[in-house]
């Protein structure tokens, strides 16, 4: 233990020596923040004891000596107080980049990839201006008894280069409603308690224009979204995030460079009869039965559907493909307010990604728009069953 000491020591006291002006201008572009990938601990504050002090190291990319890890002849001396070659690390992860042991895993390609993604991560979170904070929603409800927990660090993630104006996300949890599905009155209480947290967070206290921007992440059945989306249709700006499963994340991706402005098609009835009812489907991660819906409103109801290219689960993978959506199902809206009116009921069949349901209540106008009853597809049948009503006030 002693001759280990000894070691250390000599060790230490071997370190080539970075210049204070160095260190700081290190400490800044890291934000004091360990740079090993997937760490980003803090380097000021110890998190078990809240006791404030420098936890850091700073360890070398090419080692400071030929014979270290990663080191080299000429470039060791060259590099050694070269910030370029500077990583700030916590002693954890400074003690596994400077160990030979572990030199080929934490190749020099590697720990430069590291330290290049996370302070261009720091310099953009710290460019962006107090416009660009946002307010995160996240929504999560049970479907078909299965509750989800959307993760408040991939939502964060999502949103850049735009940045949270809150510590913490407004949630809007049912998960207690899990196991409720099939009582009578499941879909008002669940629509009355989103009412009332939507209030609380919206509505109560805070003046409603200080949220000038809203990012909504949610997971639910298509009842309670589109009654979700009619809640924050007054919103001034909002970003709906979709949740890939390809990716597992929330980003949206890049459009393709086969991008097209034609990815929905939509049909209409041959002629209108006012005298029947009138129903919306939206077939975009499948396709929604028609019979099925005929069998509920009508066989000889008007019916007029979005359907997207090529539907599947996949699809909406991109936001400028959800801005299409709110364009075409817009002039939807406004053609049949011309032929059915701004009274009567219509009826909402959707197979459709959690940010489409959204966009399907909040695009209905309150005093222009008919009330609208939304329903629910029945879990390996293809059949549906009537949930609630929204935009109800248009009626009054």
């Amino acid at each position: 233990m002693a001759n280990a000491k000894v070691k250390d020591e000599k060790k230490k006291k071997c370190r080539v020596p970075i210049p204070p002006k160095t260190q700081i201008e290190l400490w800044a572009i890291a934000a004091g923040r360990c740079e090993f990938r997937g760490c980003n601990k803090p380097l000021y504050l110890d998190e078990l004891t809240k006791a404030k002090d420098n936890l850091s190291l700073i360890s070398h990319i090419i080692a400071a000596e030929p014979g270290g890890p990663r080191g080299d002849e000429v470039l060791s001396p060259l590099l050694a107080k070269d910030i370029s070659n500077l990583m700030l690390t916590c002693k954890d992860h400074g003690k596994i980049i400077d160990s030979k042991e572990y030199e080929s895993t934490y190749e020099i390609t590697v720990l430069r990839e590291y330290k290049k993604e996370h302070e261009e991560r720091i310099a953009i979170l710290t460019n962006i201006m107090d416009n660009a904070k946002s307010h995160v929603l996240i929504f999560q409800a049970p479907i078909d008894g299965k509750n989800f927990n959307i993760d408040k660090t991939q939502a964060n993630q999502a949103i850049l280069p735009k940045y949270p104006a809150k510590e913490h996300p407004y949630i809007m949890d049912l998960s207690d409603f899990a196991d409720r599905e099939t009582e009578d009155g499941y879909w008002a209480i669940l629509a009355r308690n989103i009412k009332s947290k939507f209030n609380d967070i919206f509505k109560h206290g805070t003046n409603r224009r200080d949220y000038n921007h809203v990012s909504v992440f949610a997971l639910g059945p298509i009842p309670l979204l589109a009654y979700l989306g009619r809640l924050i249709g007054d919103i001034e700006s909002v970003d709906l995030y979709q949740r890939h499963r390809n990716g597992k994340n929330w980003k949206w991706k890049d459009e393709p460079d086969d991008f097209r402005m034609e990815y929905y098609q939509i049909i209409e009835p041959v002629t209108h009869n006012y005298a029947e009812e009138t129903s919306i489907l939206i077939s975009i991660s499948g396709s929604v039965d028609r019979k099925k819906v005929a069998e509920l409103v009508g066989e000889d109801s008007n019916i007029y559907e979005i359907v997207a290219d090529k539907p599947g689960l996949d699809f909406l993978s991109s936001r400028l493909k959800l801005e299409l959506f709110c364009y075409e199902y817009r002039q939807l809206l406004t053609k049949i307010r011309s032929v059915n009116g701004h009274t009567k009921e219509l009826h909402l069949f959707c197979a459709c990604p959690a940010p489409v349901a959204i966009e399907c209540g909040r695009a209905l106008l309150p005093k222009s728009d008919p009330p609208v009853r939304v329903y629910d597809l029945i879990k390996g049948t293809g059949g549906f069953v009537y949930a609630l009503t929204i935009n109800e006030s248009s009626a009054k």
